[in-house]
């Protein structure tokens, strides 16, 4: 099941073909979607065909990641709302931008 930050994107994994020797192999590759708000007033080009549009993502469930975390819910989303706006503060002014996300995938 992927999982949809709002204000960010989506992160999925989808099947995907390749050929392994003789043999074609079906793995499961990890796609990102760009939230459509950041690439309209970044204008950043959107990968709509990385991630299947019928696919189903379920919204960040900040009281699970509050409770695994140890913090309260206010502060998970306050850190997420931060982190967007740095990194669209940091789009903004033209900067490169590596969003590393632990234990994703």
């Amino acid at each position: 099941q992927g999982v949809r930050i709002p204000t960010l994107g989506s992160f999925d994994v989808v099947p995907t073909q390749t050929q392994v020797g003789n043999e074609i192999v079906i793995i499961q590759r990890p796609v990102f979607r760009l939230a459509r708000n950041l690439a309209v007033v970044h204008n950043l080009t959107d990968n709509k065909d990385d991630l299947p549009g019928s696919k189903e993502v379920e919204p960040m469930k900040h009281a699970k990641v509050a409770t695994d975390a140890f913090v309260s819910r206010q502060k998970v989303e306050g850190c997420v709302r931060g982190t967007m706006s740095l990194l669209s503060h940091c789009l903004g002014k033209g900067k490169n931008v590596a969003l590393v996300l632990r234990d994703v995938g």
